[in-house]
């Protein structure tokens, strides 16, 4: 491979800074217990990306469809 591809699979194994403070914001928001449930969720294959994200939106928090995939995608290890 050559170098400008191993700069973008490098760049692209980072996990950017503001997604850390998204998931920062998030944890305090649900509180232990319902990090917990969002654990447990993002293990569940017949919960939906989708029923997560509006479920955390109706609680009031803001975030996007993609960062929700992101999270679950971490939580869940695949």
């Amino acid at each position: 491979m050559g170098q400008l591809f191993d700069a973008m699979k490098t760049e692209a194994g980072k996990s950017p800074a503001i997604a850390n403070k998204c998931d920062d914001r998030l944890r305090k928001h649900l509180g232990t217990e319902g990090w917990k449930d969002l654990e447990k969720a993002a293990k569940d294959q017949n919960i939906s990306n989708a029923v997560i994200h509006r479920v955390i939106v109706k609680s009031g928090f803001k975030i996007s469809y993609t960062a929700i995939a992101r999270i679950r995608k971490e939580i869940a290890g695949t």
